[in-house]
């Protein structure tokens, strides 16, 4: 069936908001399915658009299906929130917006509503790129109960530890607050992963960066950071630098990754990277 948009209003952010929904060609075959869910977040300066016009998501999609690397689901294509250059999903400091709970409590149960979803962790995952990456790591490890597993494709997975003089001098501060002050540290993907590692319930983890992409060093140090904790999580690296020809083509690992621990939860088992 491809993409179709879908209009649902948020009361977190009080305004009608549109997505891009990819829905498999089975879905019209037996109206007695359901499916599991992926969101697939952007990236900076991106849209709810950007996935399918410059990540060539719905051609990745049919032929993974196709070629059986990935189960028949439905994948969601939310904007961020929409305000100035980026939200990072989350909820912001200084109250100009509710972004996370906007995807929580406003996206996912709309989805749930309107599509054949299976509405349940194990079965709801999330993946992102570049700032969609460090959203998608966030959302599922400070809501393990919502989101089974998460992929990160060139993600922004840095610590408020690394944030420089000069990120202090953007908006930052207006999403994280103090840096050592306590909202900080819940959007911290150290800090959360740290709290979430000696969990039962905890998402499987997936990450992969290019070589030469300026935020190859973050994601090296996030994955020291799980490697310290004991995290169980997948790191791949490839040639690449931080561009659409690196990302659409390395959604390939991520879905991939999602399709390994969704059938491992079907069958009953831990993930094992």
């Amino acid at each position: 069936m491809g993409v179709r948009s879908f209009s649902f209003f948020s009361g977190a952010l009080y305004r009608r908001k549109v997505c891009q929904v990819y829905v498999p060609d089975s879905y019209e075959q037996d109206e007695d399915r359901r499916y599991p869910v992926v969101y697939l977040l952007h990236g900076l300066y991106g849209d709810a658009t950007s996935w399918t016009v410059k990540g060539n998501a719905e051609a990745t999609l049919n032929a993974m299906i196709a070629s059986k690397q990935l189960s028949d689901c439905i994948v969601v294509m939310p904007d961020d929130g929409g305000y100035g250059h980026g939200t990072f999903y989350i909820n912001w400091y200084d109250g100009t917006g509710r972004f996370e709970d906007y995807i929580l409590y406003d996206l996912i149960p709309a989805v749930d509503r309107e599509f054949r979803t299976i509405a349940d962790r194990a079965m709801r995952s999330v993946v992102g790129l570049s700032m969609g990456g460090y959203g998608a790591v966030v959302l599922s490890l400070r809501n393990p109960d919502t989101f089974g597993a998460a992929a990160s494709i060139s993600g922004v997975l840095m610590s408020v530890s690394f944030i420089s003089d000069q990120e202090l001098r953007t908006e930052v501060p207006r999403m994280i607050g103090p840096l050592h002050g306590p909202h900080a540290k819940e959007v911290d993907v150290h800090m959360l992963a740290a709290r979430r590692a000696r969990e039962e319930q905890k998402p499987a983890l997936h990450m992969n960066c290019g070589r030469s992409d300026f935020l190859y060093p973050v994601n090296l140090a996030f994955k020291a950071t799980l490697e310290h904790l004991g995290y169980e999580h997948e790191y791949m690296e490839f040639d690449g630098e931080h561009n659409w020809d690196y990302f659409g083509t390395h959604l390939v690992e991520a879905l991939t990754f999602i399709e390994r621990t969704q059938h491992r939860s079907c069958e009953g088992e831990s993930p094992s990277f």
